[in-house]
């Protein structure tokens, strides 16, 4: 006769219907990738009690709850080790999962998955010389977890990091700039975790507040060059010439130039009804802050030069606008506050929309006195260099509403 290999023969007695409980112990116990020195099982039936006293030859009954010793177990089954005894088990209930090696596992490719993405934030130009922020960045991913498993949320990844190498963008429709970087029109709507993710680079770099709102959503898109809504994208503005204007665009330009009142163009306007090119010879102004734009229309601004305000970060109506009225060689004069967000306003409107900075210089600002509470590290300043060391050696910021007299004055 052949023998029975010991294995099958301690799972022939581990099949028994009586020995179901210790068998369900057994596979959770090894599915957790521990080796069980003992193992507890309770609410034990009669029968079942029955069959163990009768794997282990006891002359009395265990009690309800039996405690059991998994070398004792394995000695009652004919068996060599606690290695047959899993290979018993999994002849009764099928392969067991390693859930220890899984969770290994999954801790080290979550640890990759990280490493991975720090690496390549660090490239990316947007974030380039950011790397606190940066770091900031891959914490909060990291804190929300890797959605959906490791490579669903690598791919998401990969493609918000596609987003910010392609950031900023050169006054873009939202969708249509989803559809070329995330080959999906919807990819970057809000509520989706690719654009979720997106933004909160955007916000760690530039040092605004995250998203919490439609409208913090929308200003961090334009804030990069993408216009998620083209009528909620405006630009505030006061001396527009109305002639030449299209559609009735021109007299209302007209009308509100004379009267002296400022006017809140909608990017929709701007592509539907393109406001003219100033001549070569004319000049135009930009301040980021609206309240230098309501000073010069309460004091009278009838016949003076287009002046323009960037509301803060330049939304991408303003951007459209300052290019049509410079389009012909107007010269657009742009001044901002003397601190981290209005140098950062500066230099963006030089290099997307042409302005010239304006009284930014390093002379400007040490013949000004501000509290010296600015912490954090100031951009470069590419159109005065000594800007940038006379402001990180004073640490003081001066706002544009402490020079908006003289700044005014000087405009008119």
């Amino acid at each position: 006769m052949t023998s029975v290999p010991a294995t099958a023969r301690g799972a022939g007695r581990l099949a028994a219907p009586e020995m179901a409980p210790v068998v369900d112990e057994l596979a959770r116990r090894f599915g957790e990738g521990t080796v069980p020195v003992l193992v507890t099982v309770p609410r034990l039936s009669m029968a079942q009690r029955l069959a163990l006293a009768d794997l282990f030859g006891l002359d009395r009954l265990p009690s309800g709850t039996a405690k059991l010793r998994v070398d004792r177990l394995v000695a009652a089954l004919g068996l060599e080790s606690v290695e047959a005894l899993r290979d018993a088990v999994e002849e009764v209930r099928g392969p067991l999962p390693d859930r220890r090696a899984e969770r290994l596992a999954q801790r080290s490719a979550r640890h990759d998955l990280w490493s991975w993405l720090a690496g390549e934030a660090l490239a990316v130009p947007l974030l380039r010389g950011a790397p606190a922020a940066v770091a900031a960045w891959v914490e909060r991913v990291r804190a929300q977890g890797p959605r959906g498993g490791v490579d669903a949320h690598r791919r998401r990844l990969e493609t918000a990091l596609r987003v910010l190498r392609a950031l900023p963008a050169d006054n873009v429709a939202l969708a249509a700039f989803a559809s070329d970087v995330a080959d999906d029109p919807h990819a970057l709507d809000r509520g989706r975790r690719v654009a979720a993710v997106v933004l909160d680079a955007v916000a760690l770099s530039t040092g605004a507040p995250l998203p919490g709102s439609a409208e913090s959503v929308r200003d961090l898109w334009e804030s990069v060059g993408v216009a998620p809504d083209p009528l909620s994208s405006t630009v505030l503005a006061l001396g527009l010439p109305g002639a030449g204007a299209p559609g009735p665009l021109g007299p209302w330009l007209a009308a509100a130039a004379a009267a002296g009142e400022p006017v809140v163009l909608t990017l929709a306007q701007l592509r539907r009804w393109p406001v003219p090119a100033l001549p070569a010879h004319a000049v135009a102004y930009v301040v980021e802050n609206p309240s230098l734009v309501a000073e010069a229309a309460r004091t009278g601004w009838t016949g003076r030069p287009p002046l323009v305000c960037s509301s803060g970060r330049p939304t991408v109506a303003v951007v459209t606008l300052l290019r049509r009225l410079g389009a012909a060689g107007a010269e657009l004069r742009q001044h901002a506050d003397f601190d981290a967000a209005g140098l950062s306003i500066t230099a963006w409107l030089a290099e997307r929309a042409g302005t010239t900075p304006w009284r930014m210089t390093a002379a400007d600002y040490a013949s000004r006195s501000g509290d010296p509470k600015r912490s954090g590290a100031l951009p470069p300043t590419p159109w005065d260099p000594a800007l940038h060391r006379a402001m990180s050696g004073a640490g003081a910021p001066v706002y544009e509403e402490q020079l908006r007299a003289e700044l005014l004055d000087a405009m008119r």
